[in-house]
């Protein structure tokens, strides 16, 4: 005997299209592989609103990047990149982009795009005209934030992205092309300036003078003070290639002139500086005209402390970013006993507070590139030398440092049996932490098709001198996951109550 089909209750369906809560949680379910679930659009009017309304909601920020070797590699061409943390194929990104301008009708409020340079020439020159064309459209007045799309911009400053740049309230890195531009009052949240553009500012006075009197002039007939921003971003690079007295050096730190940044500073009233340090970026390689002239002042992140000339300009917060650095992350975690490690950077810190004395630092470090650090009783150390180079007084610095749970286990001294210590100079405040992070394997090739959603714990560490009215806050952060599937012996910890996993458990 044959069954009769399932009779559909149509009451039922009414109560789920009509319940905006529970169809915005189905809807939700499929907005990650939206360019893949277009079909269930076509269900009914309601579900086609609720989805239309949430890509809207999740696509007002859109962020593209590229991930993993240089295309210019042989054999390391991809079909896809990285959109909002989701892998999608290039050939799919002008529809997929149409589908959002058109037929959605998103707004995109914040664009930012990281290391497209390092695709194909033909891939990212169209992506930028793309971008501009499809994505943004005719909303460029909706742009409020736009980063790094001048890297792929083939006109050093395009006439969509100089019109863009000055409705943004967040922008950069700012075009030279763009500077000089920019003639009316404009004021920005954030202006993100790379050391690439404080040279060629450098060579552009230069070129212009025959003397340091008339560069000067020129230079302050280029940095205008119709430019004022909140905070200002600097990009710099911790290798570039470059020719220096007859010799061509890969790979080393270029100078920065000092009296380029200082004017900046000063005509466009910057209350605080975010320094982001790059170990790959698109201006590897420099024009050091000015260098030759001595005109003016030349210095690096890595020189010696003390040759660096204290200002007098107080800046109000300094926010270090290593989450893309390399060399000088290693810096910071080992020291001078390593003699393998490249530990030019130990001065970077003092080096900061004389160009721009403070009293408040904040250091950021990777979250996924956290293997720079050797032992972490080690690290817990170095950090504290390097900090306190100089001896500074009225000082206060806090550090995230993220960290493989493992790190824990490995201690420095026979005493700890292999657990990994706090330092003597360190205490433990009661606070702890947490936070959610996007994360990606290093075997991007071959990984996730989205951005893993990490949680990690974190505690605080702190060393205090009153006298010198000193503070170090370093936060330790491991990954919850990680931490729980980890498997040590309780007599082990009982026997090393001073260990760092004690405080983690």
């Amino acid at each position: 005997m044959l069954s009769s089909p399932p009779i559909f209750d149509e009451s039922l369906g009414s109560k789920v299209f009509n319940n905006p809560h529970l169809l915005e949680a189905i809807v939700s379910f499929l907005i990650p592989n939206c360019e893949n679930n277009l079909t269930t659009r076509l269900i009914n009017k309601s579900f086609n609103s609720m989805f239309l309304q949430l890509i809207r909601r999740s696509h007002r920020k859109m962020k593209l990047e590229f991930i993993g070797d240089g295309e210019l590699v042989e054999g390391c061409e991809k079909d896809w990149i990285f959109i909002n943390y989701r892998k999608i194929k290039k050939s799919l990104i002008p529809g997929y982009f149409r589908f959002l301008n058109k037929v959605v009708g998103v707004k995109v409020e914040e664009i930012i795009t990281k290391n497209l340079w390092m695709t194909r020439y033909t891939f990212f020159t169209h992506l930028h005209d793309v971008i501009h064309s499809l994505l943004i459209g005719s909303n460029r007045g909706s742009v409020r934030k736009l980063i790094g799309l001048e890297e792929i911009c083939v006109f050093d400053g395009c006439q969509d992205c100089a019109n863009i740049s000055r409705k943004c309230v967040e922008y950069g890195p700012l075009n030279f092309k763009v500077l000089q531009a920019i003639k009316h009052p404009i004021h920005y949240k954030r202006l993100y300036v790379s050391d690439g553009l404080l040279e060629t500012i450098a060579n552009y006075c230069t070129r212009r003078s025959t003397n340091k009197e008339g560069c000067f002039n020129v230079l302050d007939e280029t940095i205008l003070p119709s430019i004022s921003c909140e905070t200002l971003v600097l990009w710099i690079n911790e290798r570039r290639d470059f020719w220096e007295n007859g010799e061509f050096r890969r790979g080393d730190r270029f100078p920065i002139p000092r009296e380029v940044l200082d004017v900046i500073i000063k005509k466009w009233n910057v209350n605080s500086i975010e320094i982001r340090m790059i170990y790959r970026a698109c201006e590897s390689k420099c024009n050091g005209e000015w260098l030759g002239t001595g005109y003016f002042t030349k210095f690096k992140f890595n020189d010696p402390y003390f040759t660096i000339d204290k200002s007098d300009k107080r800046i109000d917060n300094i926010y270090v970013n290593l989450s893309v650095s390399s060399i000088c992350t290693r810096s910071l975690g080992y020291s001078d006993a390593v003699p393998w490690e490249d530990t030019k950077f130990k001065n970077f810190f003092p080096i900061i507070r004389r160009l721009f004395p403070t009293r408040k630092l904040s250091i950021v470090c990777s979250h996924w590139r956290y293997g720079d650090c050797g032992s972490l009783e080690g690290f817990m150390k170095n950090v504290l030398n390097v900090i306190q180079l100089e001896k500074q007084q009225k000082f206060e610095v806090d550090v995230q440092f993220f960290t493989d749970v493992s790190k824990l286990k490995w201690g420095n001294s026979e005493e700890s049996e292999g657990l990994a210590e706090i330092p003597s100079e360190y205490s433990v405040t009661s606070d702890r932490f947490e936070c959610i992070l996007k994360s990606l394997p290093f075997d991007v090739e071959h990984g996730p098709e989205r951005y893993d959603i990490i949680k990690w714990i974190g505690r605080r560490f702190q060393v205090k001198n009153i006298e010198m009215d000193f503070t170090l806050n370093l936060d330790i952060y491991v990954k919850q996951h990680e931490l729980r599937e980890l498997n040590i012996n309780k007599r082990l910890i009982e026997k090393n109550p001073n260990s760092l996993i004690v405080f983690f458990m």
